[in-house]
This record gives C-alpha cells, structure tokens and sequence, in this order.
C-alpha cells in the first residue's frame, strides 16, 4: 500500500510540474499553497511524506485537476471534467475562453500534437472565416441551446459578441501552429451545408442573399483548407511544415474526439450535448483511445501531402453539393 501510494504521488506531482511555468519553483509553490515550511514541501516532493487528504484537495482545485485520473487500478471507471452545460450567450463565451486557455497551454510545450476525429468542421477551423463561424455560433445558440435572446431572431452576425471574435481569433492562431493529425468524412463538411439549407427553408434569413453569401463563404473556407491540405500545413508563416494531416474515413464518424498529447500529458477531450465538452487524463482511457485512433487511421485514406487525386475528390464532392444547394435557393 505504502509503495502504490508513492507511485500516485510521484504522478501527482508530475502533473502539477507541467501545469507551472519553468520560472516557477515548485517547492515555493505548494509551501505557499499548503502554508507549510519549505523543508515540509520538499519532503513531500521526495514522497517521504504523503499528502494530507485535504492537501490533495486545496491542489486539486487550485490547479483544475482530478486525482482520479491517477489511479492506478480500477479499470472502467474514468473521472471526466466538463463545462457546464450552456444556457446563454455568456455561457458560451466562457466555452471559447476554455478553448483558448487549452490552447495556449499546448503552445507552451515543446512537444505538441492533437488527433482529432471530426464530424464537423473544427470550430478552430471556423474561427478563420468569421462570417462562417457567425453563423454557427447563431445555429448553435438558437436551434441548439434554445437561447432566449435569439428567440424570435433572424440570423444576424452582429448579434454575436465582438468578444467572442476576437478569442476566435487567437484560437485559430494558436491552433495553426499545433501539429495535428485529422479523420474527416463526407459529413464533416455536409452538416454545415444541412445547416445553411434548414436556416433558408424554415425562413431563419432575412433574405436569400444572406444564404447565397454563406455559401460562399462555406466555398472560400473548404478552398482554403484544402490548400492547407494539399501544402500539409495550416500555417500561412514559415517554420510549421508538414503539421497539418488530413484523412478521410469512409466509416461513419458519429462523434467528435479529439486526442492531445503535449510533454507527455495525454488528454482526451469528447463532445456531448452536440459541441459541450468534457476531458479526462485517465492514462488507460487515453491509451484505449489512441489505439481506436490507429485503427482509425489505417482505414482512412490520406488526402492531404502528395494524395492531390483523393483530396480533389473529396472537396470537389463538398463544393458539388454547395452548388446544387444554391440552385435550390436561387
């Protein structure tokens, strides 16, 4: 018991040792958090002596992180962080900051990848065409999470906050510099065209024009994104070649997964309630989850480096569809 205790500590600590910046000493660190002397931390950095349960609990909170997921038995059960579910407009601007913060965090490490299975376009992907991401945002928000300030409401994109845009922004920026490997399928991209043909047909436009320009939007953006997959970059600066993989599954993808791995530190980030999200670390549910990925990966077909056939095919199949969706709206 006493050595599998030390074992959980010494991940433990390992885990907060990635959270801190490397100008910050993790001695100071829990002897001010803990108020405890200097020589009492590093004796439980040494694991010469085990935290308290209320000292696993004050570092928990104060670092947003779960203990469960340093267990190192009970199979089949995994701990999950989650943001709350989303009520109001407020709420999702503090979903957008929560993506944000996720991202810097990985920027910071030297070692960064993100595996992504999307079964609709990344919503770092969106945040490059803001018009696009407008209109989902306001898809989401009214057809989704039933905000009362849309009640009523035509699509608009001012009524998405400045704020919002902005944190968009940075994210895409941070998102193009991390290397990631993505499975999509035809309905990656058809959900969005869904979308627009629904708002047009339930009468949600001002007027037709205000679908004919989404669609072309949704047009620039599948465009550009399959020259960041034909140049296997997202980047539009020098330095992040060949960080931009592309696949397409013939396999029916049903859910959002996205793995990350930075430093070391595995995450696994889900989606539920169609675009919430919840996390875990839990080492074996992160192994189990990139060994689905592999096999994933093996019955994909690569689309984007040197792949110019299957990639012209697959935009050109999204880019068809957009075309006769636009005949139907005149």
């Amino acid at each position: 018991m006493e050595k599998k205790a030390i074992s959980n500590q010494q991940l433990f600590l390992e885990s907060i040792k990635k959270i801190l910046p490397s100008n910050i000493s993790l001695v100071n660190e829990l002897s001010d958090l803990l108020e405890i002397s200097v020589d009492s931390a590093y004796r439980r950095i040494r694991c010469e002596t085990t935290f308290t349960f209320d000292e696993i609990i004050k570092i928990c909170n104060h670092y947003n992180i779960s203990f469960d997921s340093f267990r190192l038995s009970d199979k089949g059960i995994v701990s999950f962080k989650y943001n709350l579910p989303l009520s109001n407009i407020e709420n999702f601007s503090d979903y957008i900051k929560w993506i944000l913060e996720a991202l810097k965090k990985m920027n910071l490490s030297k070692e960064k990848e993100i595996v992504y299975v999307a079964d609709d376009i990344p919503i770092f992907q969106l945040f490059k065409f803001p018009e696009l991401a407008a209109f989902k945002i306001f898809y989401w928000m009214k057809s989704v999470v039933n905000v009362t300030e849309f009640e009523g409401k035509k699509y608009d994109p001012s009524l998405i906050s400045d704020n919002i845009m902005a944190d968009g922004k940075q994210i895409f920026s941070l998102y193009e510099k991390i290397p990631s490997t993505e499975i999509w399928s035809d309905s990656t991209i058809s959900s969005a065209i869904k979308q627009i043909e629904y708002y047009f047909e339930a009468g949600f436009f001002s007027k037709k024009e205000d679908a004919l320009q989404l669609c072309k939007v949704l047009e620039d953006a599948l465009l550009d994104i399959q020259e960041q997959a034909e140049h296997s970059t997202k980047a539009a600066v020098a330095g992040f070649e060949n960080n931009f993989i592309v696949y397409n599954s013939d396999i029916e993808i049903g859910n959002n997964c996205i793995f990350a791995n930075y430093d070391g530190t595995k995450s696994v980030f889900l989606r539920y309630h169609t675009f919430n999200s919840m996390v875990t670390t839990n080492a074996e549910f992160c192994h189990e989850t990139e060994q689905w990925l592999k096999g994933m990966i093996k019955k994909s077909t690569l689309i984007s480096g040197v792949s110019e056939k299957q990639r012209y095919q697959f935009f050109r199949k999204a880019q068809e569809q957009i075309e006769s969706l636009k005949e139907r709206i005149g």
